[in-house]
């Protein structure tokens, strides 16, 4: 047993850790709608199709969760971490290569997601779940605040690279950052041996009984948390993927545009800490609520916008939909903790995530395709505000669910 205070600092790294990997992973999805713009502008590529690479990491990446959450419970967060650096790395630097869009299809859409998937929110959500059966919502949100400060650094990074040397030399770059700051904390944090094997945990709702994978599965709870995740997911997808292109057709400059989303992470930190502190005090599905409400006036904020005359609509969205970004995936990790935790926690969150890589991805495409054929992002976004509202209908089944098991 360590020592109360070895004890304590472990648990801070375990966060920090955590805090360091999300700020990576939110932040190079945060990027993809500044590459999506020099991609068109490169190749000529219709937007459906461009976007489709995107939709395909989200898919991937969601289809790779499962595995990264088995790869935890039975490797270890060191194994699984390394080997999600390395791939990520990987995918980013050959991305740099792409000259057709296949080549930005596997790299980004199959390589990169692998990287982002082990050393995402499905290790660290299973780590850290494990870790804190009290404050579980607090320690989460930490580590999640950690995408609002990747969505900062990163977003103008990835622009002002690509004004400067171009978008392959961008992604370069970004392989660089990647393998530098991810990789060399895990070896530092967990050494050889690994982490020593947490207390069983017990969360505030848990069920005393041991969940397997197989009885998650045939849960209506779960299916009813998981509906509710692709919805969102579609939803936010929509709005991330084409704020950007969004901005610059209305006439804002790309570089502007980028750092009002750059300001928009660093509103989700506090937006994150704060619902995460939430969920520890009051209902989670009350949270949601919350967090979808904020997250609706903010698209409301970018479907008024129809120039470059009106720039605090920016800001505005910025601020209000920079609160609930992120939020919804913390929130819902935390009632998921509630239900589903224990030994196999890992696995069965990697299945529920695989509504991110289902909703994500169609989102992703649907708001390019909507964008097609309408030559607007007005339809999209209504669309995106409809998955928000509907999904906070499920995450309260959810619930009434829950309690008549």
């Amino acid at each position: 047993m360590l020592k109360p205070n070895l004890w304590t600092i472990r648990r801070c790294g375990l966060v920090a850790l955590a805090f360091l990997h999300i700020a990576v992973t939110r932040g190079l999805h945060g990027t993809f709608g500044v590459f999506y713009v020099a991609l068109l502008e490169a190749f000529g590529w219709s937007r459906g199709a461009t976007a489709g690479a995107i939709s395909l990491l989200i898919v991937s990446e969601g289809l790779a969760f499962p595995f990264a959450g088995s790869l935890t419970d039975r490797l270890g967060p060191r194994r699984t971490l390394i080997l999600g650096g390395s791939a990520l790395a990987l995918g980013l630097g050959l991305s740099a290569t792409v000259s057709s869009i296949w080549e930005l299809y596997l790299w980004m859409g199959i390589l990169t997601a692998l990287g982002l998937s082990l050393i995402g929110m499905v290790p660290h959500v299973a780590i850290l779940s494990r870790e804190f059966s009290q404050y579980r919502g607090r320690a989460l949100g930490l580590a999640w605040s950690g995408g609002g400060l990747g969505i900062l650094l990163l977003v103008p990074f990835a622009q002002i690279m690509i004004n400067n040397w171009g978008w392959s030399w961008a992604y370069v770059g970004l392989a660089a950052v990647t393998a530098t700051v991810v990789i060399p904390p895990v070896l530092v944090l967990f050494g050889r041996e690994g982490p020593a094997r947490p207390e069983r945990p017990g969360g505030r709702n848990s069920d005393p009984a041991e969940w397997t994978v197989r009885q998650a599965l045939r849960n209506s709870t779960f299916w009813l948390l998981f509906a509710s995740r692709v919805l969102a997911s579609i939803g936010n997808q929509i709005v991330i993927t084409h704020q950007i292109a969004h901005a610059v057709d209305m006439g804002y400059p790309k570089l502007f545009a980028a750092s009002i989303f750059g300001l928009m992470g660093v509103v989700s930190v506090f937006g994150r800490f704060l619902f995460g502190y939430l969920t520890d005090i009051i209902k989670g599905e009350t949270v949601f609520m919350w967090v979808q409400l904020v997250s609706l006036v903010g698209i409301l904020s970018l479907l008024a916008l129809h120039d470059n005359s009106s720039p605090w609509l920016l800001y505005t969205y910025a601020l209000f939909y920079g609160l609930g970004q992120g939020s919804r995936a913390l929130v819902l990790s935390t009632i998921s903790a509630d239900l589903f935790l224990g030994t196999s926690f890992g696995a069965i969150y990697g299945y529920f995530t695989l509504s991110v890589g289902l909703g994500g991805g169609f989102g992703a495409w649907l708001g390019g395709f909507v964008h097609d054929v309408t030559e607007s992002y007005s339809a999209a976004f209504l669309l995106a505000m409809f998955c928000a509202v509907v999904s906070t209908i499920g995450v309260w089944l959810s619930k009434v669910a829950a309690k008549a098991r």
